[in-house]
């Protein structure tokens, strides 16, 4: 999904999408298979991973065990993974703030209420990774993506069982075409010629 001028772009994100003319449900149920591949991206410019995380799109149920989203990152299809970040969706490490839709506090503030349990992640919810921590002390770096490189969105950790989905999704800022690079071929113009 292109988010107009804004050089913004979001990976995933699909409640459901066409595959051969049929429907096909996207969403992801928290007891899916464990290291479930859900999305590559080759980001064919310099790309930035400015947030990730999921939509709540079925109820949660309580868990034993909570299911993890994981982005990650490939030098190329098929390459060794990196773990960038696995977010635990459930648990006891999220918060959020005291605002609604109808706008009914005034002066809404984030970090105002903890979650009690995973049975508080409802529909219409949206979770967010703290991308400030990466995983095994990653610099933030990591999160900047050259062309050719891998953005991978991994059901990593299933469930206890059934009660709850999510659609995952990163928000991804993209540079122009860079065509110094020694992984980046270009058509050449008309009357152009190839320089030393």
């Amino acid at each position: 999904m292109d988010l107009g001028m804004t050089g913004y772009q979001i990976v995933g994100g699909f409640a459901s999408r066409y595959a051969g003319d049929a429907p096909e449900d996207a969403k992801v149920q928290v007891e899916e298979t464990s290291n479930t591949l859900l999305y590559e991206f080759v980001c064919p410019v310099h790309c930035e991973v400015v947030a990730f995380g999921v939509a709540i799109v079925e109820d949660f149920i309580a868990q034993a065990t909570d299911p993890v989203v994981s982005l990650k990152k490939a030098t190329t299809v098929g390459g060794t993974e990196t773990v960038l970040k696995a977010l635990t969706i459930g648990g006891t490490n999220l918060t959020r703030g005291n605002g609604d839709r109808n706008v009914d506090q005034k002066y809404p503030k984030d970090n105002q209420v903890a979650i009690a349990a995973d049975t508080d992640l409802d529909t219409g919810d949206v979770v967010y990774a703290d991308l400030d921590t990466l995983t095994q002390s990653l610099p933030l770096t990591s999160l900047h993506f050259w062309p050719g490189e891998v953005l991978i969105l991994e059901h990593t950790t299933a469930a206890t069982g059934a009660g709850g989905a999510y659609v995952p999704f990163a928000i991804v800022k993209m540079s122009g075409p860079e065509y110094t690079q020694d992984n980046t071929w270009r058509e050449l113009r008309s009357g152009e010629a190839v320089l030393d």
